[in-house]
């Protein structure tokens, strides 16, 4: 099996070959709610699609205690082993939608007909903040360390995504600058997004 113990043990446990690290993916969490919280919207309902072994939980609940938290994930393994909900994004049907919805690092690992049907469903799914991060063709070619990441996957331009991502939401941005000389690690979809004629949005 793909998503099997082996899976998880090579990209997610083992020091020497993960990906990331708990406190890194705790970190991102953290930052994806406390903005969520400060564009003012009221979670009551959580999904962490492709929730993998839930290192993002510990941030929804410190953030937001009274929401409930669904976690979502295909791998067998891990969705008996922490009572996930066990069903690809693009099929789930939930009785209400979210108010805060994570897909960060799934949508690679499916086919282009079934990651449109996904981000279609995410439209469907989501009444508030989705945070949405995929490895892209650009990222494997200049930001990924491929010695630790999963190359068996689907490589994507960002503007595939992006094109199917503007049917129902827009890109909320952060404002946060950096010093020039630091390079933030971000995958592509992270950054800001250029508009349709490839400048950059500007207001007076």
């Amino acid at each position: 099996m793909r998503f099997d113990a082996e899976f998880y043990r090579r990209y997610y446990r083992d020091p020497a070959t993960r990906i990331s690290t708990p406190a890194e993916q705790l970190r991102l969490a953290d930052f994806v709610c406390a903005y969520t919280a400060y564009l003012g919207f009221t979670v009551t309902r959580v999904l962490d699609a492709g929730c993998g072994l839930g290192h993002m939980r510990k941030s929804v609940v410190r953030f937001f205690p009274r929401a409930a938290y669904v976690g979502l994930e295909t791998s067998d393994y891990l969705a008996r082993k922490h009572d996930w909900v066990h069903q690809g994004l693009e099929e789930y049907r939930p009785q209400a939608p979210f108010d805060l919805v994570i897909c960060h690092d799934v949508l690679q690992y499916l086919d282009d007909r079934t990651a449109a049907r996904a981000l279609a469903n995410l439209g469907r799914i989501s009444r508030g903040a989705l945070y949405l991060s995929a490895l892209t063709l650009e990222d494997w070619r200049s930001t990924a360390d491929r010695s630790r990441s999963d190359g068996g996957v689907h490589l994507r331009p960002a503007s595939w995504y992006r094109q199917r991502l503007a049917r129902n939401f827009r890109h909320a941005g952060a404002g946060v600058l950096v010093r020039r000389g630091f390079t933030p690690v971000l995958w592509e979809l992270e950054r800001c997004w250029p508009t349709a004629g490839g400048q950059r949005r500007q207001r007076s």
